[in-house]
């Protein structure tokens, strides 16, 4: 079966860790299926902006793992600055970069990406599935104008897999889609890649609190820099390591509070990662900790499973469908205090977390060798049905 992935979503040289789901979840797949990944990449072109301008640098055909990258190029701006017309382009770029013709199509985001893959494959007669992952349908989906065009892509998919259970809700609520027709498959992990010796803490030395994701206000950074100076003026020793911030070029606002709230020699600041460098972070971690105003469903979090380490979230969506007290802790979105207590519960009663289950949830749950056959069940069966429904 030959499989076309379609995503914006993906490592490059400009970011290693942005969309490394779509391309670890491309890895596994490839067992299964012959994989091609199309990576339309934004084409902006004057200097000066940032990461737009940046985008113009990244390579337009590469191998990755043994999966060919093609990342052809599409209009679109910053600012969401006509962000309504940027599937028309998406899918000119599809059309230019797609040697070889697919059995079926997969998109992950409805839009734009889903909405352009509904459009490519009704012109070559192909079934399309789309992945949604949070941003599409828990932010784009407020706007009226891109709320029509994602339920335009959700009802012209043959299936459309959601990532969480909540995201699940939100498909039928824009799309009208039964639930009983949405798949839910989460984000897997590799879970081969993350070391866990089995032991328990060290008593001596601070407490590692780790963060990996994007330097960002949404991901409640300056919350947990409050709540770590709160946890330290009630005596606790602690480190805390925030790892991703390079492909933002917002992290001087973090390092500026953590200066304010005196913890300079407190926090250390780590420009973004390989995604196969995360394992090496995870394992000299004690806590991990997702402050998040809102995710859909966080792969960080499951990547801190595979560790065996406790996790403490909020309730922001995804979070609440695999936290529960055996594996951490839910603190209230945006609330500092709240986020302060139940990371001193975490600390306090760290040696009833049993690291050898948390581990083996993640395995059991989330390891890529059966996400991957659930997605191949997905392919076989719009693939079986435009078979039958082209007779």
């Amino acid at each position: 079966m030959n499989v076309l992935v379609s995503s914006h979503l993906y490592p490059s040289s400009l970011s290693q860790l942005a969309g490394s789901f779509v391309h670890n979840q491309v890895r596994f797949l490839k067992e299964h299926c012959h994989i091609e990944s199309i990576v339309p990449t934004p084409w902006f072109p004057l200097p000066g902006f940032g990461r737009w301008s940046a985008h113009r640098k990244a390579a337009r055909r590469e191998h990755m793992d043994g999966v060919e990258v093609r990342r052809p190029r599409y209009v679109t701006y910053p600012r969401r600055f006509m962000l309504a017309t940027a599937w028309r382009s998406y899918l000119k770029a599809l059309k230019v970069a797609t040697d070889r013709l697919p059995d079926v199509i997969h998109a992950h985001c409805a839009y734009p990406d889903g909405l352009a893959a509904v459009h490519f494959g009704r012109s070559i007669s192909r079934p399309v599935v789309i992945t949604v992952h949070g941003h599409d349908m828990k932010d784009l989906s407020r706007h009226p104008r891109w709320r029509g065009l994602i339920r335009e892509a959700l009802q012209g998919a043959d299936a459309v897999i959601a990532v969480s259970k909540e995201l699940a809700s939100l498909v039928e609520e824009v799309s009208g889609i039964p639930a009983s027709s949405i798949k839910r498959i989460p984000n897997g992990v590799d879970c081969s890649l993350f070391s866990f010796d089995g032991g328990r803490r060290p008593r001596e030395g601070a407490w590692k609190i780790l963060y990996v994701g994007r330097f960002d206000p949404a991901k409640g950074i300056g919350l947990l820099l409050d709540a770590c100076a709160a946890l330290i003026a009630q005596g606790r020793d602690i480190q805390l390591r925030l790892v991703g911030g390079g492909a933002t070029g917002r992290g001087e606002v973090f390092v500026q509070q953590a200066h304010e709230l005196g913890l300079s020699d407190r926090v250390a600041f780590v420009d973004e990662v390989a995604w196969q460098e995360i394992p090496q972070q995870m394992a000299e971690a004690d806590l991990f900790v997702l402050p998040s105003l809102s995710e859909g469903f966080p792969l960080v979090i499951v990547e801190a499973l595979a560790s065996g380490l406790p996790v403490v979230s909020t309730r922001c969506g995804g979070p609440e469908e695999v936290i529960d007290d055996s594996v951490g802790r839910l603190a209230a979105i945006g609330d500092v205090a709240d986020l302060q207590r139940q990371i001193a519960y975490v600390i306090d009663h760290y040696d009833s977390y049993d690291r050898s289950s948390i581990r083996q949830l993640a395995e059991e749950k989330f390891d890529y060798r059966t996400i991957a056959l659930r997605i191949k069940s997905v392919y076989d069966e719009v693939v079986k049905q435009s078979v039958g429904d082209s007779r």
